[in-house]
């Protein structure tokens, strides 16, 4: 029986999450070093989180952590040594050639004569190489994710160049289909949709002046008192900027009552709950 192209990439991205948090901890646990010295040893370090969650366990259960947990394995025979050839070519491909490309600015002297140097010491050259190498690795995941959608067989380009295909472990055992999480993610990501086209309708100064009105944060005898320069303003209780003495007699700030009245023809006081209409005055 296939396994499912859910259950693939899961294992792929479960994988990524254990070497993650594995790196997470050691820079915790490293963080009263030198930072040269971990900068020094970087490549010796990430070499040894891809063998403890890429090599290690194929080695001694012939599966992955990803693959224990989602109940799958590799199709071919544990004991077939094509298996084994494929399991040292991809322990060399993750853990050996990711050393090696982030070594290889100390290993080239040693390796390669002046000669063959010469040519890598064109940074033109270095830089258009990599770049080359960038575009062309991209280019070969974007083809092998579509060509994986349509047939669901390689995960990835490393599975497709081994030629790596999984399986269930147990194809009678029934799927367990926990949908809570996937129907908490389409609630929250449909009331966060619709928050976004209905905010923008609301209009927020109407709302605003509705809420003072039936909540009367303000008391009465505030709302009733004599008005003078020295008054607060109704809408934001500040010191009035450009104080506007309404029909009612309260004191607003110009941009207040203006914007107010703009959104709201039929404002009223949020005091005293006055008409409040175009005929203010500067105080």
């Amino acid at each position: 029986m296939a396994v499912s192209r859910q259950s693939q990439i899961d294992a792929v991205e479960l994988d990524s999450e254990c070497y993650q948090l594995f790196q997470t901890q050691l820079n915790q646990s490293f963080t009263h070093l030198p930072i040269n010295i971990l900068k020094r040893i970087e490549p010796e370090i990430s070499a040894l989180l891809n063998l403890a969650v890429y090599v290690v366990p194929l080695y001694t259960t012939s599966r992955l952590v990803s693959h224990k947990l989602l109940g799958i394995e590799y199709s071919e025979k544990t004991a077939s040594p094509l298996l084994q050839n494929k399991w040292y070519a991809y322990s060399f491909a993750i853990v050996g050639m990711k050393w090696i490309s982030q070594r290889w600015s100390t290993l080239s002297p040693h390796i390669l004569n002046e000669s063959m140097m010469q040519p890598l010491l064109n940074t033109t050259h270095a830089a258009q190489f990599l770049s080359w190498l960038h575009l062309s690795a991209k280019i070969a995941n974007l083809l092998n994710s579509l060509v994986f959608l349509k047939q669901g067989l390689y995960p990835t380009v490393l599975h497709r160049v081994l030629n790596l295909r999984t399986k269930l472990t147990d194809p009678n055992q029934p799927r367990s289909t926990d949908l809570s999480t996937l129907t908490r993610e389409l609630l929250w990501h449909s009331f966060a949709e619709t928050l976004m086209f209905v905010l923008p309708l609301v209009n927020v100064h109407r709302v605003k002046s509705w809420f003072s009105r039936v909540v009367r944060l303000r008391d009465d005898t505030q709302a009733n008192m004599e008005v003078g320069k020295n008054s607060l303003c109704a809408v934001c209780n500040e010191v009035p900027i450009i104080p506007q003495e309404a029909e009612c007699h309260h004191t607003f700030c110009y941009y207040c009552l203006t914007a107010n009245l703009e959104a709201i023809p039929e404002y009223t006081c949020p005091l005293c709950s006055c008409f409040i209409g175009k005929g203010q005055k500067d105080v």
